[in-house]
């Protein structure tokens, strides 16, 4: 059974045994259970939907969803932690959708994406002077939401690809994959916002 960052087995069975007590009828403990982890959902939906109330609204929706699916939740296939934050992931896309986000798409080269080397796109990225820093902003928002939420599991939350992987419903060595084509497509799109502007 995969473990919890931070939590031992013994805080994994105590909440095993809380899950329980609360699928045989003891409801109002999902309050409990529901509070350990509503911070994470929120940072984590806020990622795609950056209005402070359809945030909120969508956590709400994700503990929701929670509560009435945890009768199929199964500890033998990932943590409680996991399988929540997978709501949380098709739950803020679905509310990314709903609200037609629509942001200006830069149109990169093909064959730029095709052969950027790793170093150069690594190189572009790790930039931290604040005119690339405002760049890497603007390109990561020209990204599909999937794709967002990829690079701020895996960067921002330091999540190992085998629970993205679960989270995501995806292979891990799709998301790898996945991971090296967005690294190149930032570069790419830092290269041409740049350009652009230049013009």
């Amino acid at each position: 059974m995969e473990t919890i960052t931070g939590h031992t087995s013994k805080a994994i069975q105590e909440e095993t045994l809380l899950i329980r007590r609360i699928l045989d009828g003891q409801t109002e403990l999902y309050r409990q259970l529901a509070g350990r982890y509503a911070g994470q959902v929120l940072r984590m939906v806020a990622r795609l939907i950056p209005s402070p109330e359809e945030a909120e609204e969508a956590t709400q929706d994700t503990l929701l969803e929670a509560f009435r699916s945890l009768a199929r939740f199964d500890a033998r296939l990932a943590s409680f932690q996991t399988w929540l934050m997978r709501i949380a992931y098709h739950t803020a896309l679905k509310h990314y959708r709903q609200h037609h986000r629509h942001v200006a798409l830069v149109e990169v080269e093909q064959d730029w994406l095709a052969n950027i080397p790793d170093e150069e796109a690594d190189d572009l990225l790790d930039d931290t002077s604040a005119d690339r820093v405002a760049l890497m902003e603007r390109a990561i928002d020209t990204l599909k939401p999937a794709d967002q939420m990829l690079l701020n599991l895996y960067y921002f939350d330091d999540r190992p690809i085998r629970e993205i992987a679960c989270i995501m419903e995806h292979e891990e060595s799709y998301l790898r994959s996945r991971l090296q084509w967005i690294r190149k497509r930032l570069a790419i799109t830092i290269k041409t916002l740049e350009s652009n502007e230049e013009q």
